[in-house]
């Protein structure tokens, strides 16, 4: 046992733990070791998992509030030996979750080796307590602060250094605070997408409540790519992972990107009550039909009004983050301005994927316009809701695998310091699925915030409410915050 600092990489340092023990978690013997490819040693990834293949991992914490964890010697081992008999059995079903990415030689890319080397099994399961270096953490504080404290988040989650393969997929660390417990999870974004992940974390709480991970409400997780295979599937994989990586069949990983910067940005929580929100709706709902009145009665002919889409959360939440962004930039006409969100696939393929699929079946979309659009009064927030649902329209819609073979180069012609990015989903409801037992989270956040400008989207602890998470450069969060508030307070009687 000794100190150590779990950092991920650049600065500021991350704030110390005290590791008390690194042991490994391999899946849990059973005869019906789910997944539509129950049994096979190695699982192909395919185009829509590609662009993930260097980027950082999906790094989440989940603090819980728990009085006396710090007191009672035998409670923190006792919620340890919990969390670690409940991922054996849920590795089972998530096979590949417990596997190595290794470089396939037969395809010249990347895949899932789920074989469990002798020297290197399963998953690394982080045992650390924070206090150390004379400074204790506090459960309480660090689930109740607007402002991430970011050094201690990131000593919280584990590492998981994927430079070189073959390269671990799933790293956990449960660390004891005061008050309370943080468990932080570390998943390759190759392997899952962000639903894939949710419905991991459900069926692993499920385990740990003494249900079953795979039931009626969770069914078994499909992971054969097969299913969420495109067009020219292989050759597409290949020509990107040839773009990222292109020192393959090398081991390395290494490539020239530096996400270091993201730790000099602030990040901040809001909690948009349900009523903030659905009032929030009906004013851009509001808007849209008085401007379509307008224009109704300035046309020649008297052409009446169109029928508006109404607003959903995801548009609503989005257009506020979009607008809160722009503003705070000091953006105005003739800057051309981008909201990038990530698109759920799985039913819009054909056939449909799974719900349940284990892999990434998403696709960047852009919304875009001129940055005067969406400048002072509420009717840039209109606008930005309308340019949204464009982009749903067009890239979801419409044609959901257009343009597939232009995606890298498309996202990087966008002009990255006038562009946020919007991620998670507020169907999300990660307080509910993240209950292992002894009650629901006190708060859940994404770590591995890259961005500036990056936005995350998920469902609250109340009924109703959305969780939206900002990282933005420190000069510019005040000016956000006051958009997002004033966008959202309730009206005046």
């Amino acid at each position: 046992m000794g100190e150590a600092s779990v950092t991920g990489g650049g600065p500021p340092a991350a704030a110390a733990v005290r590791v008390l023990a690194v042991s490994r978690v391999v899946p849990a013997a059973s005869s019906s070791s789910a997944g539509a490819t129950a049994g096979e040693g190695r699982v192909k990834l395919c185009f829509f998992d590609t662009p993930w293949v260097v980027l950082p991992p999906i790094q989440r914490v989940f603090l819980y509030e728990l009085p006396g964890v710090d007191d009672d010697a035998a409670e923190f081992p006792a919620l340890v030996r919990r969390l670690k008999d409940s991922l054996a059995a849920t590795l089972a079903a998530y096979v590949p979750l417990a596997g190595k990415l290794a470089h396939d030689a037969d395809t010249g890319g990347v895949a899932v080796d789920c074989a469990a080397a002798a020297d290197d099994p399963g998953v690394a399961f982080v045992e650390a307590d924070a206090e150390a270096e004379g400074t204790t953490m506090c459960a309480r504080r660090l689930a109740r602060d607007e402002a991430h404290d970011i050094p201690a988040f990131r000593s919280l989650v584990p590492d998981l250094d994927a430079r070189v393969l073959p390269a671990p997929v799933l790293a956990v660390q449960a660390t004891r605070l005061a008050g309370g417990l943080a468990l932080g999870v570390s998943v390759h974004h190759a392997v899952a997408d962000g639903n894939a992940v949710w419905r991991f974390v459900a069926a692993w709480a499920a385990a740990a409540r003494g249900e079953k991970p795979v039931s009626d409400a969770l069914p078994a997780p499909h992971y054969c790519r097969d299913v969420a295979r495109v067009p020219d599937d292989d050759e597409l994989a290949r020509r990107l992972l040839q773009m990222i990586v292109p020192n393959l069949p090398s081991t390395s990983l290494a490539v020239d990107y530096d996400f270091s910067h993201r730790f000099a940005l602030e990040r901040r929580t809001f909690y948009l009550s349900g009523d903030a929100i659905q009032a929030l709706k009906r004013r851009i709902e509001a808007l849209a039909a008085a401007e379509d009145a307008e224009n109704a009665a300035a046309a020649a002919d008297g052409t009446a009004s169109r029928k508006n889409k109404p607003v959903s959360t995801f548009v609503a939440l989005s257009a506020l983050g979009w607008t809160a962004f722009v503003r705070s930039k000091g953006l105005g006409a003739g800057d051309d301005t981008y909201m990038v969100f990530m698109a759920d696939l799985r039913a819009r393929m054909d056939p449909p994927v799974p719900e349940g699929y284990l892999g990434n079946c998403i696709k960047a979309c852009p919304a875009g316009t001129d940055a005067g659009d969406l400048g002072g009064g509420e009717r840039g927030l209109l606008r930005a809701c309308r340019a949204v649902q464009a982009a749903v329209a067009a890239e979801v819609e419409a044609a959901p695998l257009a343009g597939l073979d232009r995606w890298m180069e498309r996202m990087m012609r966008l002009p990255f310091e006038r562009m946020c990015n919007v991620a998670a989903s507020p169907r999300f409801r990660v307080y509910d699925a993240a209950d292992f037992g002894f009650g629901r989270p006190a708060r859940v956040e994404l770590v591995s915030m890259n961005n500036d400008g990056e936005m995350v989207l998920v469902g609250g602890r109340e009924p109703g409410e959305v969780q939206l998470s900002v990282s933005l450069d420190p000069a510019r969060m005040e000016e956000f915050k006051a958009h997002v508030l004033a966008a959202t307070a309730p009206p005046a009687n």
